[in-house]
């Protein structure tokens, strides 16, 4: 009888430290500050050079009727170690023939400042995107100019708004905040805790308005690199824009005369 009683007094002490010590592990599964997320972002490793093809279809829904529109352009983008920038893009349509030699150069300063310029061939002559211009369309889609910047650690506020699934990937979820001027009241950020890779991104205009939503679909590894191949742009009344990937040449030797004026307005 006293050994009974023993056991059943000792049993229900070490089942509860033994949950205790689970509750413990799994708290510090999830220790991470905002920052901490935002960084292995920030610092996944990303080739120093890539040419990228992407294939765009615009969708626009009204009065009951769908509207597509497809275009299709070349991507380049270079990271550096020094001097006064950490990255520069550009991006080149191919398709269709109406807007053939379009594109946009895109220049981020180490200081976080960025600087962007937008050719149409019928101009003839490279115009610099003003500030109050990045929150507009780019070529009709439902990405505005910002979205196609990269804003540094340091451009926004971030706090970690819980945990979720987006389809069957556990997710920390980020609310941000500009510190840096920006065309959007906040975005909440998914942020997938095995490839710290974002999986969905929402985009607000008010505390409680949600403008549009992005979703990174289809992350799979190339070169070496985890990157999305189908990016999903959707707006609350049904218009879209699908950015897929085609091609993706990563650590490509690309010569810096490619992030000049002087290159974006070459047709060829």
């Amino acid at each position: 009888y006293y050994l009974l009683k023993v056991r059943i007094m000792i049993n229900p002490i070490k089942v509860y430290f033994f949950f205790l010590s689970l509750a413990v592990i799994n708290a510090n599964e999830n220790n991470h500050t905002a920052i901490d997320v935002m960084k292995k972002v920030l610092h996944a490793p990303k080739p120093t050079s890539s040419i990228s093809e992407i294939n765009l279809k615009i969708v626009r829904k009204k009065m009951g009727k769908t509207k597509r529109k497809t275009r299709a352009f070349l991507r380049y983008d270079k990271q550096y170690d020094s001097g006064n920038h950490s990255k520069k893009s550009l991006v080149k349509f191919l398709k269709p023939k109406s807007i053939y030699g379009t594109g946009l150069l895109t220049w981020i300063g180490v200081d976080g400042s960025s600087d962007q310029w937008f050719f149409l061939p019928k101009l003839k002559v490279a115009k610099r995107v003003k500030s109050k211009e990045k929150g507009k369309s780019f070529m009709s889609t439902d990405f505005i100019y910002e979205d196609l910047e990269n804003r540094g650690i340091d451009d926004d506020y971030y706090v970690i708004d819980g945990y979720e699934k987006i389809g069957e990937h556990a997710c920390v979820a980020l609310l941000s905040k500009p510190i840096k001027n920006s065309a959007y009241w906040g975005k909440k950020i998914f942020v997938d805790q095995t490839l710290w890779q974002i999986r969905k991104i929402e985009y607000f205009s008010s505390k409680s308005i949600i403008s549009k939503t992005l979703f990174l679909n289809e992350i799979v590894n190339k070169g070496g690199y985890w990157l999305p191949t189908v990016l999903e742009m959707h707006k609350p009344n049904g218009n879209h824009t699908i950015m897929k990937l085609e091609a993706f040449k990563p650590d490509a030797v690309l010569d810096d005369e490619i992030f000049t004026e002087s290159f974006l307005i070459q047709k060829n």
